[in-house]
Order: C-alpha cells, then structure tokens, then sequence
C-alpha cells in the first residue's frame, strides 16, 4: 500500500471511529434554513450566471454558493451561544445544510436547468422554411413544455408584459421536477446499496469529504484556519486570483485564466495532431488532487499523454477523420465497462437485498439502511422513469436503453468522486451516453422509416442528462453518505436533504432562470440560454434523418470497444497485481476530459512524489492544510469574492470570465 493511501487509511478509520456530534440533530429546523439560504443565494446565481455571466459558480465542486453557506454559518454559530434559548449548531446539522444548499445550487446550473430549458423550447422557436422544428415540437406532449410559440418567443425575446406567464409552465415545471426527484431517488438508494462495500469495506478516502471535514474536525491537534499551512495556502490562492484580476480589469480582454499553451507554432504535420497542448492549471484540481493516491495521479496524466500518442500514431498512418482517436468515445467504452464492473462486485448487496424479501422483517438495523427497500427503491425509480420517457413518446426500447446507460455511468461517476475526489462535474464523457446510441444503432434505427417522429424528438429533448450533468448527483450522494457517517447524521437525515435539495432546486431554478429571461429576453442576456445550438443540432440530426439516414458510425464503434476492452484489462491486472501501476479509473477520467485533468495531476504527482520522498508521512500530513487551503482559497476568492464583485458591479469586472467546470 502507497504511503500516502495509508495515511489517509488511518484518517478514514480514526473518522469512522469517532463518536457523534454532541446533541440532537435539528433536521427541520436545518432544512428550513438550507431552504431559506438557497432562496437567498438564488439572486446572486441568478445575476452572476445568467444575466452577466461572469462566474460559473454552481459548477463548481463544491457548489459555490453551498461553501459560501457553510462558511457563512460557522462565522454565525459562536454567536448562537449569546442567543437566549439557542444552542450553537453541531457538526451534523452544518453538514445537513451544507449538503441541501449544495445540491439545490447545483440544480440552478448551466448543466441542468440552464440546459433543459434550451432542449424543451428550441424546437418552438428555432424553426424555419429550411428547417421546419415545428413538425418536431408538435410531438412533445404539453406537460413537458408550453404548447404556444408565442410563450417560446417571449422566452427568448422578452414579454411585452415583463412577467413569466406561471399558468404555462406551472405543469411542465412539476412534471420535470417530480423526474428529477425520481431519477435522483433511484441513484440515491443505488449509492447506499453501494455504501457499505465502497466506505466500510474497499475504504475509499472520499477526497472532497476531507475539506469540510478538516474545517470541522482537523486531523492535528491545530484548528484548520489556525494553522499557519492553511493560510499558506489560501494566500498562494489568493495571489495568483488577484494577479489574474489585475491584468483582466486594468489591462482589457479576457487575460484571467490559469492557463499556458504549448507548441503554439508548430504548424508541421503529423505534429498538429498533438500541439498545441493548454496546461489548465486549476487550482482546486491540484489543491483537492493531493489527497488522491500518487499512482491515481499518474494514471490520469499517464493516458491524457496516451491520447496524444494514439493522434500522433494515427496521423503518421494518414488517418484523418475530424476527432480522432476519439477520447471522449474511449471514455465511455471505460466508463460502461466500469459500471458494470462495479454491479457484478455489488451482486452481494444486491443479492442479499433480493433474499431479504423471503426473511422475516426487513427494517433498517443499527442505523444502515434495509436493503430490500432500496433495491425496491431501485426497482419502483426505474419504472417510474421508463413510464414517464415512454409516456412523453419514446419507444420503450430506446427508453430502457438510454436510461441504462445513464444509470451505469452515474454509479460510475459516483464511484470517481469516492474514490478520485476530482472536482469536476464534467468528468464523464459528456454527450456520449446520447451519442452512443446513435454511433452504434444509425439514424435509420432510431428514427425509423414511419412519418411519426415522436421518439426520437424525445429522445433528443433528453440529450440534457448527458450532455449536461445532472447524473453527476450521485457524486454528492455517496459524499454526503459518507460525509453523514463521519459527523453523526444518519442515512434518514441525508436522503431528506438530497432529495429536497434536489426539489427546491429544480423550482426554485425555473424561477430563477424564466424571470430574467422573460424580462430582457435570452437572447438578450450576456449569459443567453445555454445550450441552444447544441439542441438544434440535436433536433436538426432528427430531422434530417428522417430524410437521409446516417448508418452506424464504424470509427467511433471501434474507439468504445477499444476504450472498454483496454478498461476491463486494467482492471484485470489491477485485480491480479497490486502493485500495477495504472489505474483504470484514471484512464476514464483521462478520456473524459483529458485537456483540463492532465496538467494538474501532474502538477499533484510530482509534488507529492516529492513531498512523501524526502518528508515521508509526517511532511504528507503537514502539508494537507496547505493544500486544502489552496483549493478554498480559490473557491472563495475565484468564487464567492470576485463572483459578487462582478455580478454587482459589471462594467471592466466581466472582462475575467471564471468557470470551474
């Protein structure tokens, strides 16, 4: 075992040991005030992403504004002690509240709500003589979207009456709110049937955990922001984002990022297959990066370079088709492959959930959990989403497929976050879920040969959950689990701020998103409705293939069955050597998002390669706040800092766009 996994070995098994937070948990009292705080940091989302769009902070992980939240109630809570009849909040109900704020937040994202709006309106409004999409919008049922064009040309162009006409979206919205709470329902009780083998058993280090938790519960006997390596940290942060401030509002242009370009001139083949290579130096990659093992590390800039081999190759052979070699269908060849690795490990908690239904009693036991209900829990999600996919229009086979896919790629996002801690909420081949379908099946499958065009105009609408990130919420579930586990929340606590993080957010985004659009109109606002184009690209693909069918697409058919063949053998060899070098995970993350991933690992390998080398455990362990305090120190100021400024005051404050996705 690597020197550093057993040092956060150690850290797990003391956290797991530790005993509750002192006094009773308030949990409606909490999740009344994750409510009202979400309601609150609505204004600031809604001016910072969509009406100026200057920083993208519910994309980052964590959310922004669920830090900011958290942060906000531990400079409150030694206050509460001078409060008559109030008691200071404990570790547990500050986690209930972080964890709500964060997931709701997230719902407001560009990925999720942002996105969906686009897909169900575009076919109303984008329509032309050349491409008629109203042949498409007629087949998508009223309570997924407003039946009126004229409601989708005030969504893009303002209402003459300034106000969101509410009795038009009142249905769509409580039908794609009761979806979500469903499909992250399903994912929940999946993520707690895979809880027990991923924390008690395989021992996960949950990286994105250890930042709350440090501020919470540090690992020294020095208090987090009293340690002089945090603050270290946090002004190196701080430096470098005052620095980039500088040079975007004083100096004109969008100069801000972290970022530097290689082999700008070369121009010679086959090196453009390779060059120029951006190293995207995100500091809460490498800040969150240092808890990840050293061989974890290696992997993921190992194969972002095996990539760039495979193009170089290819270029030499004469090959060149637009994308190769096609990373992003490598990835979810690795990312299936994977999940269904991960249900054939689960099989026990599977089967033991399944013969708990011929076994007397069947309630949760010392805290966990029954498992017969959450695979009933399962079950009953899945139904319920194949019935509302089928009955928005699809076929019941594409349904199943689609939903399929989506299900196995989020238990292996989920299963990234325990294990990786990457903060990314892209870090799955997005899009890919969508279009792996089309690459195997061809248009003329999907589409058929019939005038009825109802299922694949829904399954076009539904390209949102993959190219955007909403199945990414398993990631914040298995960390909340675990998360609950270390600061005295049970499992009841977190599923209520899940899932009502989940529902808030997804009203509560609609609201916040449909005001500003109605008022100025989409087009109007800097930060537009994301994803148009790509939406219309997607309804387009259907139209015209209803005219002339695409077949199977050959070339990225072989990149999947490569990317999950050279997946299952990293596993193998993972399984028969344990000393093997690469990880199959890091080849997963490489090919989901290899050009913004591999700088920073690098950056994490070789300081941690260092650091164990010549300080061993003692220098890994001093220099966690440092490193902890490097990525906050980004969130905040990056995020919750410049994040306000911008959104308040506008002007030379937009000219540094900061996204964290």
């Amino acid at each position: 075992m690597p020197l550093e996994e057993s040092c956060d070995s150690t850290q797990s098994e003391a956290s797991a040991q530790s005993p509750k937070s002192p006094g009773r948990i308030r949990l409606l009292g909490m999740l009344l005030v994750g409510l009202g705080l979400t309601w609150i940091l609505g204004y600031w989302i809604r001016q910072a992403e969509i009406v100026v769009l200057a920083c993208q902070v519910t994309e980052a992980v964590p959310a922004i504004p669920g830090l900011a939240a958290f942060l906000l109630l531990l400079v409150l809570n030694p206050l509460l002690r001078r409060v008559p009849f109030v008691r200071k909040l404990s570790n547990g109900e500050l986690v209930i509240v972080y964890l709500l704020v964060t997931i709701a937040t997230t719902m407001f994202g560009c990925g999720i709500i942002r996105f969906l709006i686009s897909c169900i309106s575009v076919p109303h409004y984008f329509s032309t003589p050349a491409a008629p999409l109203e042949q498409l919008a007629r087949t998508i049922p009223g309570w997924l979207s407003p039946t009126d064009p004229l409601i989708h040309q005030w969504l893009y162009e303002a209402s003459p009456f300034g106000t969101v006409p509410w009795g038009a979206w009142a249905v769509p919205i409580a039908a794609w709110t009761g979806f979500f709470m469903v499909f992250g329902g399903t994912l929940l009780c999946l993520m707690l049937l895979f809880s027990e083998g991923w924390i008690h058993h395989e021992r996960l280090v949950f990286p994105l955990v250890r930042l709350p938790l440090e501020i919470l519960k540090p690992s020294t006997t020095t208090s987090f922001f009293r340690n002089p390596a945090t603050w270290i940290g946090i002004g190196t942060a701080a430096v470098l984002n005052l620095i980039n401030i500088v040079r975007a509002v004083f100096f004109g242009g969008n100069m801000g990022a972290l970022q530097i370009t290689i082999g700008r001139q070369v121009t010679a083949q086959p090196w453009t297959a390779v060059f120029p290579m951006t190293a995207r130096l995100r500091p809460g990659l490498i800040g969150l990066g240092y808890l990840v093992s050293t061989e974890l590390a290696f992997s993921i800039w190992f194969f972002c370079l095996f990539h760039k081999l495979q193009a170089l190759l290819m270029a030499v052979a004469g090959y060149r088709l637009s994308g190769m070699p096609f990373p992003q269908e490598q990835g979810i060849g690795v990312y299936l492959v994977l999940g269904l690795i991960l249900l054939w490990k689960g099989r026990k908690a599977f089967g033991q959930a399944a013969r708990g239904w011929l076994a007397e009693g069947g309630a949760s036991h010392n805290g966990k959990p029954s498992q017969r209900w959450l695979l009933l829990g399962v079950i009953a999600g899945v139904i319920a989403l194949m019935m509302f996919m089928t009955g928005a229009g699809m076929q019941p086979w594409l349904a199943g497929l689609y939903l399929g896919i989506l299900l196995i790629v989020a238990i292996t996002y989920g299963r990234l976050r325990a294990e990786t801690g990457i903060p990314l909420v892209w870090a799955f081949p997005y899009g890919q879920q969508h279009n792996v379908i089309w690459n195997f099946l061809g248009q003329e499958r999907i589409i058929g040969s019939g005038a009825a065009l109802a299922s694949p105009t829904i399954f076009a609408m539904m390209q949102f959950l993959s190219r955007g990130y909403f199945p990414t919420v398993s990631g914040y579930e298995i960390e909340g689990i675990n998360l609950g586990q270390q600061t005295g929340v049970n499992w009841r606590q977190v599923a209520w701020a899940v899932m009502l993080g989940i529902g808030f957010g997804a009203v509560a985004g609609f609201i916040f998103h449909l005001q500003p659009y109605y008022l100025k109109g989409g087009l109007g606002l800097r930060g537009g409705i994301w994803g148009w184009p790509t939406a219309q690209q997607e309804y387009l693909r259907v139209l015209h293939g209803a005219e002339v069918a695409v077949p199977p697409d050959m070339p990225r058919i072989v990149a999947t069955c490569f990317g999950g063949l050279l997946g299952a053998a990293l596993a193998a060899a993972r399984s028969q050597w344990l000393s093997f070098p690469l990880y199959p995970i890091g080849y997963a993350v490489a090919s989901a998002y290899d050009s913004l991933v591999w700088a920073p690992f690098l950056v994490v390998w070789l300081l941690k390669t260092l650091i164990l080398r010549y300080g061993g455990s003692k220098l890994y362990l001093k220099a966690l706040p440092c490193f902890l305090g490097f990525a906050l120190g980004h969130f905040v100021t990056a995020g919750l800092i410049w994040g306000l400024l911008s959104a308040a005051l506008g002007g030379p404050f937009l000219r540094w766009g900061v996204w964290f996705g």
